[in-house]
Formats: structure tokens, C-alpha cells, sequence
């Protein structure tokens, strides 16, 4: 899969109901990561410690022993620690195992996952614990929006500092193509699924040419297997799939849906647009393939309350013969106070798609031809000299309203003076004469 697009490349029985084993703890840190505050301290239970049974993977954490959650990230994803992967687990739940399992189901069907039910957060082996390799490619992706993920889950080792109960220790990545113990030049990180009754599991991402891909890998015979599988199908994906990146891809398509991204006054705020689409997004084609031929369908979300910063406004999905090559979330950035539904349709410009048009709002987009590139004069972006042209011009201007206000106070308060104090003072030292006289 191409972790941007959620494109898949290449699959085999990608749908397979299968044990996850510690491929399981990519839902854990996504929870983690998203969730979580990493300075946070997570403490070790009895459960997490003795009630994980003896066959797992341990790093040697004991009762109440406590990591800030970034270090038990650390000890998850080179090391694969069970212990470290139970404790986060109750810590996300708020102390309760099973409030964190709800959080890992309902994340996994938000994901669009289709046949996967976690039962634990660390991966044991239980006939009602099971993902496929297409749900665990579709988390692993996500994971890819959190740099410090990469950072970890590509570390070849790593020491984790003394604790309340334990001197410093380093820890040695499971992931054999991170360890470079094995040899496969674009791989960027990875995570051991390990071997489980049925097979091994592992997965890997890599990345050649500006394509990031993931590889998936479920019941392998043994550990050799998974990882010549991973290369060949990841080096298929370079092989035979080029990737653009999506605003650029855009330019290149011409259907009536090319407005959504076009430029608009009404939705723009200081040197930015207010309506936009997730800047990594990316598309995958096959070399050679005909960008024309692709298609895209929009979904329009209705939010009951746009709040401050990116609100998910809807999502635009691409289609090349019938297969997914491209996505993206439609966000719009709220600069100010929380607006609602009516007021946000009430800005959105004729120009773009009115949203009661759209098929997710019950009705018919129909657009004449031609009617979808019209943009107002307004929309067309000034180059980097006229902008600075105008900014100087706009300098200038304030500077004679500055200039403009400073003279006129001058003028009204010595008005003041010789209204209120002069002229009176005149007058006293005219009657004072006269008296003397």
C-alpha cells in the first residue's frame, strides 16, 4: 500500500482473516500517538507485568515501574515489549484494559478496517483476536502522520533512561531490515509481527523515488520467507507505480470537480486559503497510465460546528479502472470563533460545489460546461513581484494614514489650546486693563 493514497500495489488474500501477533501493537501506538501525551508517565501494573504469561517479549520493566509514554513507545516499537504494550494500553483506558480494546475497534472501522477485532493490545494469540493484512496496511499508514513514529520505529537502538525502579538499559531493534542485519537498501522502519501458530507476520516500510509504501505480511512459515516477500512485493510497487503529488495532479485533470481547489476570496484568510486539501495527499498511477482517466468522487460532511483550526469538511476519493489510487481529507481552516453549518454554507462562494448539490446531501451534481474553470478575476494568484509590489503599496498606505492622523490630532488639540485657554487668557488681560484704566 502507498501510505499517502491508500493505494494497494499488490495483494494476495489482503482480506484473509489472520492473527496479527505483535503487529497488533501498530493500533496501541496509533491510539498512543493520537491520544496520548508523550511526557505523560505510565505505570506498570501487577496485570502488566504477571499476567501476560511467560511466552512474550519482555524488556525487563517491573511492578510500578514508570516511563514517560514516549520511552514505552520506544520499548514497543524497536524492542517489541509486551509489558510496555499492556501498560499503555490500560493507561489510554484510563486505568481499564477493556476501555482501551473499545477505543482499538472503533478506531480500526473509522479506518475502514474490514475484518479485524482486537481482543488485547499487545498481540496474544485468542480465537476472537484477528486482523487482515489490507486493515493492518490501512493502520500502519496512518501511523506515517506522526514524524516521531518514523523516529522510533526506525531506530536501530535505543537506551532507555534509569527509571524509579531500574538502571538505564539500550534496547535492539526486532526489525531486521532496521537492524541491517539483513540488507534491503529503501527500507525506512518497521515493526515484527513475530511467529505465531499460524505463521509469522511482519511489516515493513520503505521508500524509493518519493513513494512511501508499507508492506504487509501474514503467515509466513518462517521469519526468512516474510522478509523475501516484503522485498519483492515493495520492489514490484517501485517497479511497476510512479506517485504525484495530488495539487500538482489536479492541474492535469479536467472534469467538473477541478474548482473545489481553486482559489477563493471568500475562503481565504491572511496569505492563506481557508479550504484545502491535506498537503501529502498523492496519487499512484501505474507507469505509463493515462492521468486523464482518472476519476474522482467527493463527499461532503455536515458538521454541526465548524470549531477553531482544521475542520474535516469532507473527502475526495480517486479511481483509476475501478481501483482506489488516491485520497484526501477536504478541510477547512477556521481562523476565528466557531461558526455553524448554515453559516458556513452561507460563505461557500457559487463557484465551488454548492454542497446540496453533492450526492452525499441526497442531490444531482450537474455543472455546465466550461462553468466549473470559471473563477472571478479576484481568484487569480498576483506572482511574487506583484505581491511584492502590493505589499510595498500597502506599507506606503499606512504609513500616510499614520501621517494623515498625527497632523489632524496636532491641529484639533492646538484648536483645544486656542479655543479653551488662549483666548480666554487674552480676554482676562483685556478686562484687567480696562478695570485699571
Amino acid at each position: 500500500m502507498e501510505v499517502h493514497s491508500g493505494a494497494v500495489l499488490y495483494s494476495k488474500e489482503a482480506a484473509a482473516k489472520a492473527d496479527p501477533i505483535s503487529l497488533t501493537k501498530l493500533m496501541t501506538c496509533l491510539l498512543a500517538f493520537e491520544k496520548g501525551t508523550m511526557t505523560d508517565s505510565v505505570s506498570c501494573s501487577y496485570t502488566s507485568i504477571h499476567g501476560i504469561g511467560k511466552q512474550v517479549t519482555r524488556v525487563g520493566l517491573v511492578y510500578e515501574e514508570r516511563l514517560p509514554l514516549k520511552e514505552m513507545l520506544y520499548a514497543i516499537l524497536v524492542a517489541s515489549a509486551d509489558e510496555a504494550s499492556y501498560a499503555v494500553g490500560e493507561y489510554l483506558g484510563g486505568g481499564k484494559l477493556s476501555q482501551c480494546l473499545t477505543m482499538m475497534n472503533e478506531r480500526a472501522a473509522s479506518l475502514g478496517c474490514i475484518n479485524t477485532n482486537f481482543a488485547n493490545s499487545y498481540g496474544a494469540v485468542k480465537e476472537d483476536h484477528y486482523s487482515c493484512a489490507y486493515d493492518l496496511a490501512l493502520i500502519a499508514s496512518e501511523l506515517c502522520r506522526f514524524p516521531l513514529f518514523y523516529q522510533i520505529a526506525g531506530s536501530k537502538w535505543y537506551e532507555i533512561p534509569a527509571t524509579n525502579k531500574n538502571q538505564a538499559r539500550i534496547i535492539a531493534q526486532t526489525h531486521a531490515f532496521i537492524r541491517q542485519t539483513k540488507k534491503y537498501d529503501y527500507a525506512t522502519a518497521g515493526k515484527t509481527g513475530g511467529s505465531g501458530d499460524s505463521g509469522y507476520a511482519l511489516c515493513t516500510y520503505a521508500e524509493k523515488n518519493g513513494m512511501q509504501l508499507v508492506a504487509i505480511v501474514l503467515g509466513s512459515p518462517d521469519s526468512d520467507t516474510a522478509y523475501d516477500d516484503s522485498v519483492a512485493i515493495l520492489n514490484y510497487g517501485f517497479e511497476n507505480y510512479k506517485v504525484f503529488d495530488l495539487k500538482a495532479a489536479e492541474s492535469q485533470m479536467s472534469d467538473t470537480y477541478n474548482a473545489l481547489f481553486g482559489s477563493c476570496p471568500m475562503f481565504s484568510y491572511g496569505n492563506g486559503e481557508m479550504v484545502y486539501i491535506n498537503d501529502n495527499a498523492s496519487l499512484v498511477l501505474p507507469s505509463g497510465g493515462d492521468i486523464s482517466r482518472v476519476t474522482k468522487t467527493i463527499e461532503y460532511y455536515d458538521v454541526p460546528e465548524y470549531v477553531h483550526g482544521e475542520n474535516v469538511i469532507g473527502a475526495v476519493l480517486y479511481q483509476y479502472d475501478d481501483l482506489r489510487v488516491g485520497k484526501s481529507q477536504i478541510i477547512f481552516n477556521n481562523p476565528e470563533f466557531p461558526i455553524s453549518q448554515a453559516e458556513f454554507d452561507a460563505l461557500w462562494p457559487k463557484f465551488l460545489i454548492p454542497p446540496s448539490s453533492l450526492p452525499s446531501q441526497g442531490g444531482n451534481l450537474e455543472i455546465p460546461p466550461g462553468e466549473a474553470e470559471k473563477k472571478p478575476t479576484e481568484s487569480i494568484p498576483l506572482s511574487k513581484e506583484e505581491k511584492a509590489q502590493q505589499k510595498a503599496a500597502n506599507a506606503k498606505n499606512k504609513q500616510a494614514k499614520i501621517l494623515s492622523l498625527s497632523i489632524f490630532c496636532l491641529l484639533f488639540f492646538a484648536s483645544l489650546i486656542i479655543i479653551y485657554i488662549a483666548v480666554p487668557s487674552k480676554l482676562r488681560q483685556k478686562h484687567r486693563r480696562r478695570a485699571m484704566h
